[in-house]
């Protein structure tokens, strides 16, 4: 009866733990951006591109956080971490000094000090499981514990730039 017991209570243990797992499948139609090619920078030698779909591929996370202005409003993000990216080239985010996104608009970001040590960062290629909507592909940075001017979208280029 006791191992009968034991057997029950690590059944139930994993269910409590697997179903506290944020790892999700992207579950949402991305073809319309999928192929879109995003720069990387730093990484190698050369300059390569990934896109949507390659991402997509990856281990991705699903979080929601409301921001701090009615604007900003409640933001669903599903993508890799940027963790997940960075250890399929054998690198972290302590590599680097500092990484910069780029927007198709000309607009950037550059993440630096506790943003590489201390916060979770996801690439976002969808939203819950709804497509990231036509302004925002084809990437958004998601970071939950950041102000949302750091939500960046439309990231065509991601700059690694490592510590000397």
């Amino acid at each position: 009866m006791n191992k009968a017991r034991l057997i029950i209570c690590l059944l139930l243990a994993g269910l409590l733990l697997g179903s506290c797992s944020n790892v999700v499948k992207v579950r949402a139609d991305i073809s319309a951006y999928g192929n879109t090619p995003i720069t990387i920078s730093g990484l190698s030698d050369t300059d390569f591109t990934v896109m949507p779909n390659d991402l997509a591929k990856l281990e991705c996370v699903q979080m929601s956080v409301s921001g701090k202005t009615e604007k900003s409003g409640t933001v669903t993000a599903v993508g890799p971490l940027l963790e997940t990216f960075l250890a399929q080239y054998g690198k972290s985010k302590s590599d680097f000094a500092k990484i910069r996104f780029y927007a198709s608009d000309k607009y950037k970001i550059t993440l630096k000090d506790e943003y590489l040590t201390s916060y979770k960062i996801v690439l976002s290629i969808a939203r819950g499981n709804d497509p990231l909507p036509v302004a925002q592909q084809p990437l958004r940075l998601f970071i939950p514990q950041a102000e949302s001017s750091n939500w960046i979208y439309t990231v065509i280029r991601i700059e690694f730039i490592a510590k000397e």
